[in-house]
Formats: structure tokens, C-alpha cells, sequence
């Protein structure tokens, strides 16, 4: 036995407007909990909307600051491989190798690097950054190659202006977070 039952035409209709507006509440608060879960937080908790020059210049500080960090991390490798001579020159040789790649990495990474109109001078100040932390890592090789007192010297006073050229890149306000 099969029962029917009828609806008034009024109530289907109601029952149809009442679940289309659900739907389009349901697909807002979706859309909001999406925007809210990728888009970026500020320091204070609440989303950051980017424009796409905004979103560009934040990705470009937020590169900066990795390769400051990564230069500053490579030239304290470089200072302790000067300050700590080892007569294992394999190893010597083997870690001034690797910091040279890292650093060679490095400046392919900054070079192939879209910049933001406004910081075209902090760009060239890490581009100059990496350069000088090269030269350190050659001379280092050298010192490494013939350990004169010459090579040492040239070696340290290289670090001395790579750590000064880097120094430099951290006072800039773009990397130290406040413009």
C-alpha cells in the first residue's frame, strides 16, 4: 500500500526559496573561511589583503630576509674555516666547496628574482652582498690552496667587507620588517 501525500503548492515553494538562501549563506561563509585560511596574517592576527604589488613586494621582503639569513649563516661558515685551519685539507677543501655552491646558488636565485620597482636598491645592495660573500669564498679557496699568511689575510680582510656589505642590508627597515 503506497500513501501519497501532497504538499501545498506554497509550502514547495517556500521550502525552495528557504533552501537556495541557505545555499548561498552556506557558499559565503565557505568562501570566507577559504579566504581567510590563505590569505596572509599580519603581526596584530588579521588578514593581510594584497593588491598584486602589494603581494609582490611582501613576497620580495620575505625572499630578502631568507637570503640575508642564508649570506649571514654562510659567512659565519667562512669565518670559522679561517679561524680553524685544519691539516685535513680534503675537508677544508670539500666545505669551501660547498659554501662557494651555496653561495653561487644563491646569487642565481637573487639574479632570476622579479624586483619591485621600490626596491631596486636593496636588490643591488644583496646582489652586492652575495658578490662580496663569492669573492670571501674564493679567497678563502686560495688560502686553503697555498696557506700563506697573504692568502689569510686577503681571505679575512674579504670577510670583513662581505660581513660590512651585509650589515648593511640588515639596517634597511624593508628587511627588518617596519617600512
Amino acid at each position: 500500500m503506497g500513501y501519497e501525500v501532497e504538499l501545498p503548492q506554497g509550502l514547495v515553494r517556500s521550502l525552495r526559496k528557504v533552501l537556495n538562501v541557505l545555499l548561498v549563506i552556506g557558499f559565503i561563509v565557505g568562501l570566507v573561511v577559504l579566504g581567510r585560511s590563505v590569505s596572509p596574517m599580519g603581526e596584530d592576527g588579521r588578514p593581510i589583503f594584497l593588491s598584486p604589488r602589494l603581494a609582490q613586494v611582501t613576497a620580495y621582503q620575505r625572499d630578502t630576509r631568507r637570503w640575508a639569513g642564508d649570506l649571514r649563516e654562510t659567512q659565519t661558515s667562512l669565518g670559522e674555516v679561517l679561524s680553524n685551519p685544519s691539516t685535513d685539507l680534503l675537508a677544508l677543501d670539500a666545505r669551501a666547496n660547498l659554501l662557494y655552491g651555496r653561495l653561487v646558488s644563491l646569487q642565481a636565485e637573487v639574479d632570476s628574482t622579479s624586483v619591485p620597482p621600490t626596491l631596486e636598491a636593496l636588490h643591488a645592495a644583496i646582489g652586492e652582498a652575495v658578490s662580496a660573500s663569492l669573492d670571501t669564498a674564493l679567497r678563502v679557496a686560495a688560502w686553503i690552496s697555498e696557506p700563506t699568511s697573504g692568502n689569510l689575510t686577503s681571505a679575512e680582510d674579504a670577510l670583513i667587507t662581505s660581513q660590512d656589505s651585509l650589515d648593511r642590508i640588515f639596517e634597511n627597515p624593508w628587511v627588518q620588517g617596519a617600512p
